[in-house]
């Protein structure tokens, strides 16, 4: 018989969404869950702080980059600033900052593309991946907007969540790579901070 993981609800064998709350059954409530965000109708996992499709956030704890004293409303789809009601702008459903809210287009791939290229940017990625950290490519099209001293964008290479900082660090230090070229990411309020500081310089986060 199928569950509802949020409801914890048992359903007749055959029924594949939750009638109260729209989440996926699961077979046993051990399963990670997923659930519908409101606003696109994708489904999103249980456990996301925002949607991955629009941006909208989910929860209260999340802070606004530019301003770190509101909550954030949203998330930039193409750069994932945080952004809040004053600073934020919804086209066609999804959230955008107001650097990538008045393009058109974003053609944040083809920079993608190329920075692909700086192989000591993928062999960092790929070494911290062994390391069990994620981490991406920093893009400077796509990630200025959330750099807190536009000074580290020229040396920066990738970036990493504040949450593996720790690992990330003692990964750096056995390899002596240059502390300018690795970025830390608050997913609090989503600014980017250099390796120097303890916590995020922009909102106090951890």
């Amino acid at each position: 018989m199928p569950f509802c993981p949020e409801c914890e609800c048992k359903y007749a064998q055959g029924v594949e969404q939750c009638p109260i709350c729209a989440t996926t059954l699961v077979e046993t409530l051990n399963e990670a869950s997923t659930w519908v965000c409101d606003e696109c109708k994708e489904e999103i996992p249980g456990d996301a702080k925002s949607c991955l499709v629009c941006g909208t956030v989910f929860v209260a704890d999340l802070r606004c980059l530019t301003h770190p004293d509101q909550p954030a409303h949203g998330r930039c789809v193409v750069c994932g600033q945080h952004v809040c009601g004053d600073c934020g702008i919804r086209r066609l459903g999804r959230y955008f900052c107001e650097r990538h809210g008045l393009e058109e287009d974003t053609p944040v791939e083809e920079e993608i593309l190329y920075r692909a290229e700086d192989r000591e940017a993928l062999n960092y990625r790929r070494y911290l991946a062994q390391q069990g950290v994620d981490c991406r490519v920093f893009s400077a099209q796509q990630d200025a907007g959330l750099l807190l001293d536009v000074r580290s964008i020229d040396e920066a290479r990738i970036i990493v969540p504040s949450k593996h900082r720790a690992p990330a660090r003692e990964w750096m230090a056995s390899r002596s790579i240059d502390a300018g070229h690795v970025l830390f990411q608050c997913e609090r309020c989503s600014a980017l901070n250099g390796f120097d500081g303890g916590g995020c310089a922009n909102c106090g986060g951890p």
